[in-house]
């Protein structure tokens, strides 16, 4: 029963997926939903994406074995923090600017083919590290329930996501995104409860008197301090600029949109995070010798709850590797033919060109990202940070200095990207052969920023922007973010109303919103404190 609940609830999946894409008419409806999504729309794809492969799998495997606290005190109030940064900060000024895709912010910032090609390749290997993620994470749990093998379950699954992202593009990737979203709450409220409750608050608690440390930020391992924060800071890094993020912010319909999904977002990010994270320790009472740990929730899924759960719960693990797979598909996808293909040619392409590009851009990346997941290189949490990283250091100090500084140029843009990427891997390399040591587990992404950041600084004041990046500049300072929304609102009936209406709206939301954050917290704080 457990398997065929799993197994309608993905048929579902692709069958909505294929019917939206029958709405994509053309190149605004495939890249940014033609900028009509609701908030709904928007929470939904915010939330399915934060949850992927990372959580329910990667860090759902050390809460198991080194405890919670270690990443859901650091690492997730850091993806938080980002994710904010990435939807209200970078997402809705390059919205206001008219980008559909982050490279188009380098293209037409720095005014240069060099710059954009390297934003772009940027962007697209660190999305096929992020994809091979989610593929190894679809591959464990079908393994798990079927007897396919390995290498076909992978070719089996980007198959299926080739079919509604492709075909349907933005469109079918956030309606899509949105009903997975469901799927994913029902593991959070009902599932996740379930497991705690059958472990028992008290022996969860008791965790600590079989394996020291289980209960601190420390954990198992007796991570130093320095770890802590290195992990806050390196998720803050990597998810405020990350492309999965920040591009859900195009197609939403306004401001306001961006802002209540902002709140509505970031909240159930951590509703659906929490519960999991102690759902794991629960599984450690239940049964304590599961290997290797990634396997965690899985087991959870087939072995110690009903099977009406267990496929919930395994439709959910599938859909929150979905929805990110297939968003990752897409972007790296519009890279190949938008960012680089397009964008590096002479003379303009028409609108049949440009969606057939697209899909075959998909379809590229599709055939990579099979080659290196059958390959399986590492565990998959560590995976994450590598894949990440790049956007980290190879992108954010530029988009912020874009943003903010005027004497920023395209000179001192690459020299940026360059440096930060290049560090990260030369040390991150020289650490894992244990050439180097690095001092108290300082992040390789640390260092890799600081060098970023410092030749951007440097080469900035050595060097002069051109006039076109002047003047474009300009633009970005005289461009408020919320300037498309007010113009639209002041140019209907009864504008000042309608603003005071969603403005309020706003702050009741974020307001409500913080409070149920509080009780959340507080009833774990409560029921599991010593």
């Amino acid at each position: 029963m457990t398997t065929s609940i799993f197994v309608i609830v993905l048929v579902a999946y692709v069958a909505v997926g294929l019917f939206v894409a029958r709405r994509v008419r053309n190149s605004d409806d495939f890249f940014v939903m033609n900028e009509g999504a609701s908030t709904l729309l928007i929470v939904g794809t915010l939330a399915a994406t934060y949850l992927s492969a990372v959580t329910l799998l990667g860090v759902a495997g050390l809460a198991y074995t080194e405890g919670p606290l270690v990443l859901a005190t650091t690492g997730s109030f850091g993806t938080w923090v980002g994710t904010l940064l990435a939807v209200v900060y970078i997402g809705r000024k390059l919205k206001s600017l008219g980008c559909r895709t982050l490279p188009d912010f380098f293209e037409r910032r720095f005014q240069s083919p060099l710059v954009t090609t390297t934003a772009t390749i940027i962007m697209i290997i660190g999305l096929l590290g992020y994809g091979v993620i989610q593929l190894i994470g679809a591959g464990l749990v079908i393994g798990e329930i079927t007897s396919l093998p390995f290498p076909l379950v992978i070719v089996l699954f980007v198959i299926v996501l080739l079919i509604f992202s492709a075909l349907g593009g933005m469109y079918g990737v956030v309606v899509t995104d949105t009903l997975m979203f469901f799927s994913m709450l029902a593991v959070a409220i009902v599932v996740a409860p379930w497991i705690i409750g059958a472990a028992g608050f008290e022996s969860i608690r008791n965790l600590a008197d079989s394996a020291p440390g289980y209960w601190t930020l420390a954990g198992t391992a007796d991570r130093p301090i320095s770890f802590t924060i290195s992990q806050f800071l390196v998720w803050i890094i990597f998810m405020s600029c990350t492309p999965a993020i920040v591009s859900r912010v195009f197609p939403a319909k306004n401001d306001f949109v961006v802002l209540k999904a902002a709140a509505y977002g970031v909240f159930l990010a951590s509703l659906l995070q929490i519960p999991v994270f102690i759902a794991a320790s629960g599984m450690r009472v239940i049964d304590p010798g599961i290997e290797p740990a990634d396997r965690v929730m899985i087991v959870a899924f087939l072995e110690h709850v009903p099977p009406v759960l267990g496929g919930l719960g395994l439709a959910a693990l599938m859909a929150a590797i979905m929805s990110t797979a297939s968003t990752l598909f897409v972007l790296a996808g519009f890279g190949l033919s938008r960012d680089l293909y397009e964008n590096l040619r002479s003379q303009p392409i028409s609108e049949r060109h440009r969606m057939i590009a697209s899909r075959v851009g998909q379809l590229v990346i599709g055939v990579i990202v099979i080659v290196i997941a059958i390959a399986r290189p590492a565990a998959i949490y560590w995976m994450s940070i590598y894949a990440g990283a790049v956007f980290g250091v190879g992108w954010l100090p530029t988009i912020v200095a874009g943003l903010q500084w005027r004497r920023m140029n395209r000179h001192a843009a690459f020299a940026s990207m360059l440096g930060g990427v290049t560090t990260f891997v030369v040390v991150s390399e020289l650490t894992r052969l244990e050439i180097v040591t690095m001092p108290g587990f300082i992040d390789p992404l640390i260092v890799a920023l600081v060098v970023a950041v410092g030749g951007l600084i440097v080469v900035a004041l050595l060097t002069k922007p051109s006039p076109e990046e002047a003047r474009y500049y300009a633009l970005i300072e005289s461009t408020a973010a919320s300037k498309q929304t007010l113009e639209k609102t002041l140019a209907g009936p009864r504008p000042l109303e309608t603003l005071r209406r969603e403005y309020r709206g706003i702050v009741a939301t974020t307001l409500s919103l913080l409070v149920l954050s509080g009780l959340v917290w507080s009833y774990f704080a409560l029921n599991l404190a010593f």
